[in-house]
């Protein structure tokens, strides 16, 4: 399992596989509760990297 803590991890993570995205777009998706995330105790969240990189090619599979 990879993980790491925080939107700042997760949006360098996104931006070095070439899927940028803003933190402000990371916090509406957990805000709709439509990207999968942990939030183990209040202010802390963290995210899975192989469950994002699944999220990410199900999002892809929905637009084409």
């Amino acid at each position: 399992m990879r993980l790491v803590r925080g939107v700042k991890s997760l949006v360098k993570y996104l931006d070095s596989i070439n899927c940028s995205m803003s933190e402000s777009t990371i916090y509406r998706l957990i805000k709709q509760n439509n990207i999968p995330f942990k939030r183990p105790a209040p202010g802390i969240l963290v995210f899975d990297l192989n469950a994002i990189d699944k999220w990410l090619m199900a999002e892809e599979h929905e637009v084409i």
